[in-house]
Formats: C-alpha cells, sequence, structure tokens
C-alpha cells in the first residue's frame, strides 16, 4: 500500500525549539523532523464525537444551521478539545448543542476519514438524565425527540440513521458498560485513560 503524502505545512523550523527542520524518511515517508529535540510532525488530525441519546422510545436528532449540510438532521455532536477527555467531549457537545445532559454508555461506531487531515469520528451511546431542550442558536435551527420511523422521514446524514439503528441492540439491561480506566501507563512513563467497552473476564 502506498504511503499517503502528507499535507504541506508551513513548518520550516521547530514548533519546540525553533531551529531548522530537515526533512527525513521515516518508513518510506518524508516527514519535518527536528536533529535537536526529535520532534517529527506526524500529520495533521482531528477527532470528533456524536452521541446516540434515547428517551422514552426517541432518539435526539439535531437540524443543522449551517454549512456542510445545513438544513439536514443529525446525530448531535462536535470536535474534542486539545485537552479534554472524549467522554468529557460529547457531553459537553450533547449539553450545548441540545441542553440535554447524557452519561456515556458505550462505542457504537468508529469514522474513518483520511485525507490531508486525518478525520476520526467516535459514536456513543449514551443514557438519558435530564435536561430542557435548548438548542444553540449558532449551531442548531431546530431539534427534538423522533421516532425511528420519524427519522427515515427526514432528511437525515446516512452516518446518523445508521448508527441509531446500530444503537438498537444495545438497549438492553446486559449492554456493555463504558469503564474509563484512568492512570494507564503508556511506553516511556507518561498516563492516559483506556476506555473499555465492558469489563475483563474475571
Amino acid at each position: 500500500m502506498n504511503a499517503m503524502p502528507l499535507p504541506i505545512v508551513d513548518y520550516k523550523f521547530c514548533p519546540q525549539c525553533g531551529k531548522p527542520l530537515l526533512s527525513v524518511d521515516f518508513s518510506g515517508q518524508h516527514r519535518p523532523h527536528c536533529p535537536d529535540c526529535s520532534f517529527v510532525f506526524w500529520g495533521n488530525f482531528s477527532l470528533g464525537v456524536g452521541g446516540v441519546v434515547w428517551h422514552e422510545g426517541k432518539v435526539l436528532l439535531v437540524q443543522r444551521a449551517h454549512n456542510p449540510g445545513k438544513g439536514n438532521w443529525t446525530i448531535p455532536g462536535g470536535y474534542v478539545e486539545q485537552d479534554e477527555q472524549i467522554a468529557v467531549a460529547i457531553t459537553r457537545e450533547i449539553r450545548e448543542e441540545t441542553g440535554i445532559h447524557a452519561k456515556p454508555l458505550s462505542v457504537i461506531a468508529l469514522r474513518d476519514r483520511p485525507g490531508e487531515k486525518h478525520d476520526a469520528y467516535i459514536v456513543f451511546l449514551l443514557e438519558y438524565l435530564g435536561g430542557t431542550l435548548q438548542g444553540e442558536p449558532e449551531e442548531v435551527s431546530d431539534l427534538g425527540f423522533f421516532t425511528l420511523e420519524e427519522c427515515e422521514n427526514l432528511p437525515i446524514a446516512q452516518l446518523s440513521l445508521s448508527v441509531i439503528k446500530a444503537s438498537r441492540t444495545l438497549l438492553i439491561p446486559t449492554s456493555p458498560g463504558f469503564l474509563p480506566q484512568t492512570g494507564v501507563k503508556m511506553i516511556g512513563g507518561d498516563q492516559a485513560i483506556l476506555y473499555q467497552i465492558s469489563k475483563e473476564p474475571e
């Protein structure tokens, strides 16, 4: 498989130490590299999250107020901030866009879109906790809870409808839990958060 060319970037100097960068071959891919502090530009990435929230047999949707997809209906979601945990990001986005409070239960899907910016999007199933429907005007032109049949008759994003249908198989008492485990040590000594879909066998 041929490596996808990295996007053109303005990096001529290291963003960490300010020294000139060199182009170095890493496994067949030329990357900006700093010989002084070992910084490597690995690529341009973004991480988004979306959430499926059911309440009384209906699922939460928002109507996009801007392009791309203005006027289409989707599950609520958005981008993860640089210093933000993904589980915090999805609850924040749902609260900001809809006024609804929810708790992550499980991961439903992962959308992967390589390109000049490698875009990944994680879809969660969340438990409805409460709140009052109130859209964020800059992001949402309308919102509400809809039955699956109503969803199928809306101008709805294909990904949203697909994950809504998939989520129904998880709406059972024995559905896997979403268990964040903090303080997991990585190679090099840093710590991270491990999100497990279910408990390890006892």
